[in-house]
């Protein structure tokens, strides 16, 4: 996709399978991008965990081929519904992350969802 003239490719991994993509990641990574967005289930803390894994996993096999990180927590209005919000405070230190942001994809406006590439391309 574009934004505001910018391509934006989007990488969506299953948290589960993070070892395995990094593994796969490590053969075929070839490219270098300014942004690398980590995004998590704020009610879901295995999703947050397994962002470490795939970052360790990507470090330990010599790729860091991005100039910046950001952690999003999604599903805000969820967690906030449930009463369960994990923070990913631990995890966006770990990981290198300048920001996080929380937001809820399926109701927040555009501008909103739109604001971590903004802010950081």
């Amino acid at each position: 996709m574009y934004l505001k003239e910018k391509e934006v490719d989007f990488i969506d991994v299953p948290g589960q399978l993070a070892s395995e993509v990094a593994k796969n990641f490590a053969k075929t990574w070839t490219f270098y991008v300014d942004l690398m967005i980590y995004m998590y289930d704020l009610t879901d803390q295995s999703s947050l965990y397994a962002i470490a894994e795939l970052h360790s996993a990507l470090l330990d096999r010599g790729i860091n081929p991005y100039k910046k990180v950001v952690l999003i927590g999604n599903k805000r209005d969820l967690a906030e519904e449930l009463g369960i919000f994990i923070e990913g405070d631990e995890i966006a230190t770990a990981v290198g992350a300048s920001k996080i942001y929380y937001i809820s994809a399926l109701k927040d406006n555009l501008d909103v969802l739109y604001l971590p590439l903004e802010e950081n391309i």
